[in-house]
């Protein structure tokens, strides 16, 4: 879950993201935090209207979610007034309580809702409820799959056949029950699943991804000149023509057209040019789901925020250090087999594989915003709130990065 920017001293607007099918980001469901509970969302008037205000008002709903769809917990008081707030209903995902009301003014005020482009989910659903009179309204019903047994699961699932509902699971905590959800139907799938790499048995990697962990670390050493950088980008003809294309786009605005990696290298400076290709390297494993990538870009780009904040340098170090401390999940390899026969120094090897140092302190940090343990979200004496702000920068610049991989242009 990613912690986004605080409203006032001790509150906070958490995200997490709904992914579908293909591990795409959906949506993000925003929920409210307190220094004093970081850990667990409020549901109340007032934690709603918190969020309503951050996402419509204070922070701005493109900065939370940018194209994707926002998910509120709402509550009945609320919904009846959203009618006289000017919010955009077809970016909106609305999760509807158990303590909703069931009874005929619900309906007619969720089919107005409806009408207007709200999406509508019944949050925490169980079957054989009153609960159900509502199925003929809703988009969606969302179910707390940690505490349900696969038998009870498909029971479930039986019981929605002749609706036209999406089914979003909640609380996917592993790959493996990613895939057991996916294969029974589930749309969507929330959880902290994409953090924790699965065990696998095999052990030498596949000659591709072995290629790509050599040039990412290669990219990655300090003393690589100009003209060795121009001559390794070189040997890949897909990564340099991805580069010129980034370079021309939009988003650098620049009058006249780049065509050599030389006047790349000189427009973007070594280091710029070194992380963008860094990531293109990443964005190109198509073998990987979206989230993953934006996961393992995400984390390099906070770890490089909190140390410049910190006033820790040099930076790059611990971008590096962020972006290989996620190769475990991208490479689906245990970290050490992934990290041990790269040549990192020793520092960083044993930042990413002992947690030593002010590197490991910093992965840690990264990792603890990941998994909304708010409270472990600490480095040097640096504000919660800051790196809560700085995480939010990380995966919208993230975002962006993979939009180069897809068209070719960045969003400004």
């Amino acid at each position: 879950m990613d912690p986004a920017r605080h409203l006032e001293t001790g509150t906070y607007i958490a995200r997490q993201p709904i992914y579908n099918q293909q591990l795409g980001v959906h949506a993000y469901e925003l929920l409210f935090r307190t220094a004093t509970s970081p850990d667990s969302a409020t549901a109340s008037d007032a934690a709603t209207s918190h969020v309503m205000l951050s996402a419509f008002g204070e922070i701005g709903l493109d900065a939370l979610v940018g194209s994707r769809l926002a998910a509120i917990n709402m509550t009945w008081r609320l919904m009846e007034e959203l009618r006289e707030l000017a919010v955009p209903a077809g970016r909106m995902i609305l999760d509807l309580p158990p303590s909703l009301p069931c009874d005929e003014d619900a309906v007619q005020l969720l089919r107005g809702l409806s009408g207007q482009g709200y999406v509508l989910a019944l949050d925490d659903y169980v079957p054989g409820t009153s609960r159900d009179a509502l199925l003929p309204v809703v988009h969606q019903v969302k179910i707390d799959t940690a505490s349900s047994r696969p038998d009870e699961l498909r029971l479930i699932f039986r019981g929605l056949k002749t609706t036209q509902v999406e089914k979003v699971a909640k609380k996917v905590e592993t790959l493996e029950d990613y895939e057991f959800l996916r294969d029974l139907g589930f749309d969507y799938f929330q959880g902290y699943f994409l953090s924790r790499p699965r065990v696998f048995r095999a052990v030498n990697l596949p000659t591709g991804k072995l290629t790509v962990l050599r040039l990412l670390a290669r990219l990655q050493q300090p003393e690589m000149d100009v003209h060795e950088l121009q001559h390794l980008i070189a040997q890949d003809p897909g990564l340099a023509f991805k580069l010129l294309k980034l370079i021309n786009s939009p988003f650098f605005g620049l009058n006249r057209q780049v065509d050599s990696l030389a006047r790349a290298i000189l427009i973007l400076g070594h280091r710029k040019l070194v992380t963008w290709a860094c990531m293109l390297v990443l964005s190109g494993l198509e073998d990987r789901p979206a989230g993953l990538v934006h996961l393992c870009l995400q984390r390099a780009g906070l770890c490089e925020r909190i140390a410049r904040m910190a006033g820790r340098r040099p930076v790059e170090r611990y971008f590096t250090a962020g972006l290989f401390s996620a190769l475990d999940l991208v490479m689906e390899r245990p970290l050490p087999q992934v990290i041990g026969p790269l040549p990192l120094d020793d520092e960083i090897k044993r930042a990413l594989l002992e947690g030593e140092g002010e590197l490991g302190e910093v992965v840690a940090c990264a990792r603890a915003c990941e998994t909304d343990q708010v409270e472990s979200v600490v480095f040097a004496d640096l504000l919660r709130e800051d790196i809560m702000n700085a995480m939010l920068e990380a995966g919208q610049w993230a975002d962006e990065v993979q939009s180069v991989s897809i068209s070719g242009t960045v969003r400004r």
